[in-house]
């Protein structure tokens, strides 16, 4: 059948699977965390290079380079919004869930670990402990076994010797 085989090796398959998926959930927090402040430090960046053309633009003429130019910062400030608020919005929303999702994983491997652990020790009690109190009984059975085989002997050879001495 092979299942039992199978099994020998599942709980520390188990817990590298374990491991291996926290180590990715960590790599990913990681790297959520990068892209928020990245994209946060972008954002301000922007924010900041049109604050400054802002203050040094001159609205003395108006012309079509100057209304390009005026598009221009406003699509950049409005860039630099945008980034902020999905940073905000990965900070709040995923990497947030994800931060709970690895303290529950992590939970739920320590639970396991434990639930593991009391079952090893279970299994062990019964396969050991018990194991022996049915050697001992077995041992004291079959001692009263011998025991009452050796008096069925000895009565049955009482009883040929006095029926053999009661027939003659």
């Amino acid at each position: 059948m092979g299942f039992g085989r199978d099994l020998i090796n599942s709980h520390e398959g188990l817990l590298k699977l374990q491991d291996w998926e926290l180590k990715l959930l960590e790599t990913v927090k990681r790297f959520m965390t990068l892209r928020v402040k990245s994209d946060k430090e972008y954002a301000a960046l922007l924010l900041s290079m049109t604050q400054q053309t802002e203050k040094q633009e001159a609205a003395d003429y108006v012309s079509t380079v100057s209304k390009s130019w005026s598009q221009v910062i406003r699509q950049t400030e409005a860039l630099g919004h945008i980034m902020r608020s999905h940073a905000d919005d990965l900070n709040s929303g995923p990497l947030h869930r994800l931060a709970t999702l690895i303290r529950d994983k992590q939970q739920v491997k320590k639970s396991y670990q434990s639930l593991h652990q009391q079952l090893e020790s279970h299994n062990h009690k019964v396969t050991k402990n018990d194991l022996e109190k049915l050697k001992a009984s077995y041992r004291q059975l079959s001692r009263d076994a011998n025991n009452a085989k050796e008096k069925y002997r000895e009565a049955l050879s009482k009883g040929r010797s006095w029926f053999g001495r009661a027939c003659c």
